[in-house]
């Protein structure tokens, strides 16, 4: 009981010295209202005014220093905006701590207990930390950057529009925009690295002259290999018969190329492959059904074993 009542005199007491020291800070406002009221008003004003233009220097600093540097393009935008972001952080860190300082608090109990609050804010921030620490090897390793086509855990696929620390942003091509926490981010397919191999399937019916088939076939490749030869690592090519099915034959198509033109040459290399066999009489095979009739005009029904289906 001695010490609960010795906790709660103790309580009243720094009630009793923060109740006087309020009284006190009140009595300065009204005894002396430009020192104590209106100049630190000036002072926060000013102090606004050039963290502003210190953001916008910033910008333009870090913008001309990027548009004069020889750094890949791609690249350059993925340090342009996460230099911003650290430099912005830090300035509002600066601005604040004045901001306290001309409003009368002194700032080292607030930076000698920053190791502290920080160990606390620590165990129930472990995912914030996670993030960070996620971002900055994603950074680091240059596992996607800005303009990227990536696919995120096999679920999101987009461009890159930000990496920064804590969130990665990818926008959808139907302009979805995902913020994804980096620590959530466990695979990253990138589309947009060195090269590209454009794999395209053509099936037709087991009736075909296949012979006419790949001869078509071909010369989409020879048409194709004209038409993107800027674009090209390996010409087109036929794999040949890759796969027999319910459905048909399946011949493969493949071509090496950049990673920006890998979307513009599978649909290219899928409109010639369906012109040319039109040309030559081949279709494209498709699921069909096939009745037969008995005399008489009747369904027949298949048996087996007797059993009747």
């Amino acid at each position: 009981m001695n010490e609960t009542a010795q906790l709660v005199n103790s309580k009243l007491t720094e009630a009793g010295v923060a109740a006087v020291e309020v009284k006190t800070l009140l009595a300065k406002f009204i005894d002396d209202p430009i020192t104590y009221l209106v100049l630190p008003a000036v002072q926060i004003a000013l102090i606004v005014a050039l963290t502003i233009l210190a953001l916008r220097f910033i910008d333009r600093i870090v913008d001309k220093i990027f548009d004069i540097s020889r750094i890949d393009s791609k690249k350059a935008q993925t340090l342009r905006k996460l230099i911003k972001s650290i430099a912005r952080y830090s300035i509002y860190f600066i601005s604040i701590l004045t901001v306290l300082i001309n409003l009368g608090f002194d700032p080292l109990p607030v930076l000698a207990g920053a190791g502290i609050l920080g160990l606390a804010i620590g165990f129930g921030a472990q995912n914030l930390v996670r993030d960070i620490i996620s971002g900055f090897f994603i950074i680091f390793e240059g596992q996607l950057e800005v303009g990227d086509y990536v696919e995120i855990n096999n679920q999101i696929r987009g461009t890159v529009e930000e990496v920064g620390l804590r969130i990665t942003k990818v926008r959808e091509f139907n302009q979805r925009l995902h913020y994804i926490a980096n620590g959530n981010i466990n695979q990253v397919t990138n589309y947009n690295r060195d090269q590209m191999r454009a794999i395209i399937d053509v099936t037709v019916p087991y009736e075909s002259d296949l012979s006419i088939v790949n001869s078509a076939l071909e010369e989409v490749c020879s048409e194709i290999g004209k038409k993107y030869a800027p674009y090209l690592i390996e010409q087109p090519e036929v794999m040949g018969i890759t796969m027999i099915d319910n459905n048909g034959v399946k011949f493969t198509l493949t071509a090496l190329s950049v990673p920006e033109q890998f979307w513009a040459l599978e649909r290219a290399m899928r409109k010639e492959a369906i012109m040319i066999l039109r040309k030559y009489d081949v279709d494209i095979a498709y699921p069909r059904s096939v009745v037969y009739y008995a005399e008489g005009g009747q369904e027949a029904r298949p048996e087996k074993e007797g059993i009747e289906i």
